[in-house]
């Protein structure tokens, strides 16, 4: 459990980072530290993939597809999608899938959600739609999406 709330804490102070480092960043620039940092986030995914949600949360799992493999997002600190989670609050976040497909979403309250997935830059056409989900707390639950309907 203490190996758990390690790697969360690790997770948020990187993203913390990620967040202040970006604010500085043209929209078309990446520095060599970005693209270091865009890196280890993607790598975080897998380690936190079969990890259970913090205590009285949820997370939801993505994977995304394209021809019916893991679609590989670019790593990059410029995201191509951004995931709605709408309630009575509304959880939003850019992200790319790591290298094989996984993007996760975690420290969800329990509730019921329209689950939203956006494109942008060359997916700008791409949209995904799930309403009615419920979670509950220690839910992990896995959305397979394809990008070529």
């Amino acid at each position: 459990m203490k190996q758990h709330t390690f790697i969360k804490t690790f997770h948020v102070i990187l993203l913390l980072f990620f967040l202040s480092t970006t604010s500085f960043l043209h929209a078309q620039d990446e520095s060599e530290s970005s693209k270091r940092m865009a890196k280890m986030m993607a790598q975080m995914i897998d380690t936190n993939w079969d990890q259970p949600p913090e205590e009285g949360m949820a997370n939801i799992r993505i994977l995304m597809t394209k021809d019916g493999k893991p679609f590989a997002g670019k790593v990059s600190i410029h995201t191509d999608f951004t995931f709605s989670a709408v309630s009575r609050s509304h959880h939003n976040q850019g992200f790319n899938p790591n290298n094989n497909g996984r993007w996760i979403y975690d420290g969800l309250e329990p509730g019921t959600y329209t689950l939203e997935i956006n494109g942008l830059n060359e997916f700008k056409d791409f949209k995904w739609t799930k309403e009615g989900v419920t979670v509950k707390a220690g839910d992990s639950p896995l959305f397979e999406i394809p990008l070529d309907k």
